[in-house]
């Protein structure tokens, strides 16, 4: 375990898309089941180790509404490629994974992005003072 779950910067609804690197397209994990999907915040830093060995400070978490089961757990790296396809449709690479979301609403989509961005720009900062 990288620390505990403290605090959520975002947290939204929406469905977890996987790409389907055979058809270049998306497809929506579990059936199209809703989660709810946020940029998490670990604690405590000083215990982890640094990226690329330890856990980033930062993950993109999602958890099935239905049964709370996480089906997406994703650190948030500084290298995070952050990609709006579309104005409800958000994805991101990461190394070799590449992760999506569909989102139920303008709000929720431009709120997710926002906290990604917000991670993003805080794992630079710490990379400076360090």
């Amino acid at each position: 375990s990288c620390g505990d779950v403290k605090t959520y910067i975002v947290r939204v609804k929406a469905v977890v898309m996987t790409r389907d690197d055979s058809s270049g397209g998306w497809l929506a994990q579990d059936g199209g089941a809703l989660s709810r999907v946020g940029v998490c915040r670990l604690l405590p830093p000083e215990l982890a180790p640094a990226p690329p060995f330890g856990c980033s400070h930062f993950l993109i978490r999602g958890e099935r509404l239905r049964d709370k089961q996480v089906i997406l757990d994703c650190p948030l790296r500084k290298g995070l490629v952050y990609t709006i396809a579309t104005p409800t449709f958000h994805h991101w690479k990461v190394e070799d994974r590449k992760c999506g979301l569909s989102f139920q609403s303008l709000a929720d989509a431009r709120a997710f992005d926002r906290g990604v961005r917000k991670a993003i720009e805080d794992l630079a900062e710490g990379s400076i003072r360090v």
